[in-house]
């Protein structure tokens, strides 16, 4: 019988094979970097309107209200006799009558941010959504190109005066 040292020294290291694992890495990270969204997340800061009633800071030249109802858009502004109403029986239209009209204030007052949204509670997020977009940037495609300005980055968002939120209403 050999001694117990002998038998120790002749036996194999037993080696791990990776070769498998490489395989998989080899196909895998190829279609995983293929195969990712790359994403870019976007926040938009947005204030709570005042709650001390319909006045606005004084320190805006415009003071850009606009009040999202079931069938209309009213645009109020400084200086204005009367609200523009802008039907919204067809959105696309009224969303780009809102942008349009954004445009013009923005270049009758173009030291002025600031704009304030009020809506009843029945309006859907995404017709907020399109509104805020309406005001916030205009977009312009220059063929591949997209030319962003700024109309109204500083939006405050409320509750219209005068309607008090319903519980439990489904949206």
């Amino acid at each position: 019988m050999r001694p117990r040292w002998q038998r120790t020294a002749r036996r194999e290291v037993p080696g791990v094979d990776v070769t498998a694992f490489l395989s998989l890495m080899v196909i895998l990270v190829p279609f995983l970097l293929i195969t990712a969204v790359f994403t870019r997340t976007t926040i938009l800061e947005i204030q709570p309107a005042t709650g001390g009633g319909d006045a606005l800071p004084a320190q805006d030249p415009l003071q850009l209200r606009v009040i999202v109802r079931q069938e209309v858009i009213q645009v109020e502004y400084l200086g204005q006799t009367q609200a523009v109403q802008i039907d919204r029986t067809s959105d696309a239209g009224a969303l780009e009558s809102l942008s349009a009209l954004a445009r013009q204030l923005k270049a009758r007052y173009p030291d002025s941010l600031e704009a304030t949204v009020l809506l009843e509670p029945q309006i859907s997020y995404d017709v907020l959504v399109q509104v805020l977009d309406a005001l916030r940037v205009r977009l312009q495609r220059h063929g591949d190109a997209v030319d962003r300005t700024e109309l109204f980055p500083l939006i405050a968002l409320g509750p219209v005066p005068g309607t008090a939120p319903q519980r439990g209403a489904a949206q």
